[in-house]
């Protein structure tokens, strides 16, 4: 994984999308402390609370570790900047949610309930739904089912936004022939198209998760651009 991340560096833009954005459950950790007034930031009005921004950078802490295999150096974690990355991740789920809102983008409380009937922590013995295992583990981390859903809802709605937004790419072969024919001639290489045909599928589904990335970050750029986003400095600090 690690090198593959380095050969493609904006996949790691990919993951943290979703390790950063999506709201979990974690155990109490963070979650069960006590809300705060504290904000880590303002956007458009909307407040992200201290929690999230914590919960967030913790988040993005674990999967970096993880995909250094337990062995980032400290110094290596300060030249990420962490915590920027996890604050910018946090306005962009924001300014999504805002948006969609906006465009009559909305989740369907039949959408909430499938996500959460079908999640695998909280299914009993029987692999079913168990609403008392619901409850136990909302319990658990000191939840209501109404900031839950609320949380899900809104993970649900930028899912459904970066879809609408990702599905309008599409990458042609010839596209792919021309991406991959770069790729080689920067390594010094000849291209010959009997290797570039043997490589294809595994190209084209990288290929396309670039482009959707690219069209993605190019998309949050114009509309970051229509919100007004002020940060708490004594909340957030680099590192």
């Amino acid at each position: 994984m690690i090198e593959l991340i380095h050969k493609h560096p904006v996949l790691i833009k990919i993951l943290l999308a979703v390790v950063t954005v999506t709201f979990v459950l974690t155990g109490g950790w963070l979650l069960g402390k006590e809300d705060k007034l504290e904000y880590a930031a303002k956007v458009g009005g909307q407040k992200i609370t201290r929690l999230q921004y914590e919960d967030a950078v913790y988040k993005m802490d674990e999967f970096y570790r993880k995909v250094y295999q337990g062995n980032m150096p400290e110094d290596m974690r300060k030249k990420l900047d962490i915590n920027k990355r996890a604050l910018d991740a946090l306005v962009d789920r924001m300014i999504i949610v805002m948006e969609a809102q906006k465009k009559g983008l909305s989740v369907s409380d039949q959408e909430v309930s499938e996500a959460i009937t079908g999640d695998a922590k909280f299914q009993g013995p029987d692999g079913s739904f168990s609403k008392e295992r619901y409850v136990e583990v909302l319990k658990f981390n000191r939840m209501t089912p109404a900031l839950y859903e609320k949380q899900l809802r809104e993970d649900l709605t930028v899912e459904k936004f970066r879809k609408l937004v990702k599905d309008s790419v599409y990458v042609g072969e010839e596209d792919l022939r021309q991406a991959y024919k770069k790729q080689v001639e920067q390594q010094g290489k000849p291209f010959k198209e009997e290797e570039f045909q043997a490589q294809k599928e595994g190209l084209w589904r990288i290929q396309t998760l670039l482009t959707q990335e690219k069209t993605m970050s190019s998309f949050m750029e114009g509309l970051r651009k229509s919100y007004k986003v002020e940060v708490n400095p004594q909340v957030v600090v680099s590192g």
